[in-house]
């Protein structure tokens, strides 16, 4: 699956990085670290987010060095990104 930014109109940013199902796992700000949460395309939709140009590698990068920290699985999937070439980009229409 290919990574991809989504922004909200608070521009909260997260990094869709894989589906499961129906669902999409999406690395977001949690309670105090970010973390992965599986998210519905309705709950994505819902919240506000859309698609952004924003390259997921360089959000990938960027969320590891994060000063609220990363869960250990967050830190597996924004690696995997980093090493790893993608092309295009996922559509919430």
């Amino acid at each position: 699956m290919q990574p991809t930014v989504i922004i909200n109109q608070h521009r909260q940013t997260a990094l869709v990085v894989a589906n499961q199902g129906k669902d999409f796992l999406v690395i977001k700000l949690s309670k105090r670290k970010l973390a992965v949460t599986k998210l519905s395309i309705e709950q994505i939709k819902m919240q506000g987010y859309i698609t952004s140009d924003y390259s997921p590698r360089l959000a990938a990068q960027s969320y590891l060095q994060h000063g609220a920290g990363v869960s250990e699985k967050a830190k597996k999937y924004l690696n995997k990104i980093i090493k790893t070439e993608f092309s295009g980009r996922l559509f919430f229409s």
